[in-house]
């Protein structure tokens, strides 16, 4: 499990360090204060980050050749088949107003005895 964790880890780490790298070659390429830079974009800015802390697994920090663990799904994934790593197909992914729910059983629907 820790190396899981450590795996995660080193992935946003590495995002988050490649987002702070690139803000701060964008403000020095516009000749601007950091500060500056980061109030003027910073709606922009949000987003790619929101993107960078996602927790998903980079390719390269992979969980050891030797753990178990297999991927059962990929919350950073778009694409719900791939989302699910092709497990369940789509069919079975579609929203709830696409599929007519299942008929729920009342009270009334059951047999009552007679007297």
């Amino acid at each position: 499990m820790f190396d899981l964790e450590l795996a995660y880890l080193r992935s946003r780490v590495k995002r988050i360090v490649n987002f702070a790298n690139k803000a701060d070659a964008q403000a020095k390429a516009s000749k601007k204060e950091l500060s500056v830079f980061l109030q003027e974009n910073a709606k922009e800015l949000k987003e790619e980050f929101q993107q960078a802390i996602k927790n998903r697994l980079e390719a390269e920090f992979g969980p050891s050749e030797w753990n178990t663990f297999r991927l059962a799904m990929n919350e950073g994934e778009s694409d719900m088949v791939k989302r699910y790593g092709g497990v369940l197909p789509e069919e079975c992914l579609k929203k709830g107003e696409d599929v007519p729910a299942p008929k729920v059983a009342t009270f009334e629907d059951m047999d009552t005895p007679s007297d």
